[in-house]
């Protein structure tokens, strides 16, 4: 997605993610500067980004977005339709909540090992020799950290099979 590429890390390796090195300092013992440098990153790619829908790669009604209106107890519905309204400090707490989340699964991981979840899997979608990550880019970036080659029961689609998939989600959130 364009807003991945723009954002530097679509299309690229794990190791050049900009998440990557924000769990590499926190696997690392760097915690705190870990967390700072992270929200700070969230905060201003959803300040870019805020607009411009998730399935595009943007953040619109993310992550961020949903966490940010945590601590708001008025208007939680005009921000959801307008989070360019948000206050900074809202979408700092959102980002920072969304953080604490992600260190739970590094702690996990680094902890208690990989586990496999068949409610949400890590997928990708092949083109020629390569595999293109779709979903469960922060658990292949602790495992790549962590030193694993591969990553254990990834779901991989043909390119025409991720297009179908994705139609068919489309079809099913229509429906609901």
């Amino acid at each position: 997605m364009e807003l991945y590429i723009e954002s530097g890390y679509g299309g690229k390796r794990i190791k050049d993610w900009p998440f990557y090195n924000f769990i590499k300092l926190w696997i690392n013992g760097k915690h705190e500067k870990s967390k700072k440098l992270w929200v700070r990153w969230l905060v201003g790619e959803f300040s870019k980004y805020c607009l411009n829908l998730k399935s595009k790669g943007g953040m619109f009604q993310g992550s961020v977005h949903k966490y940010a209106l945590i601590s708001i107890s008025k208007n939680k519905n005009k921000f959801w339709s307008k989070p360019s309204e948000l206050r900074k400090i809202n979408i700092i707490n959102g980002a920072k909540i969304l953080v604490d989340r992600r260190i739970e699964i590094i702690k996990s991981i680094v902890n208690k090992g990989y586990k496999v979840s068949v409610k949400d899997p890590i997928i990708a979608v092949r083109k020629g020799n390569t595999f293109v990550l779709k979903g469960g880019h922060h658990r292949a970036s602790i495992m790549h950290i962590l030193g694993h080659d591969k990553l254990p029961k990834v779901i991989v689609y043909s390119k025409i099979m991720w297009e179908l998939r994705q139609c068919l989600v489309k079809i099913k959130k229509f429906l609901n």
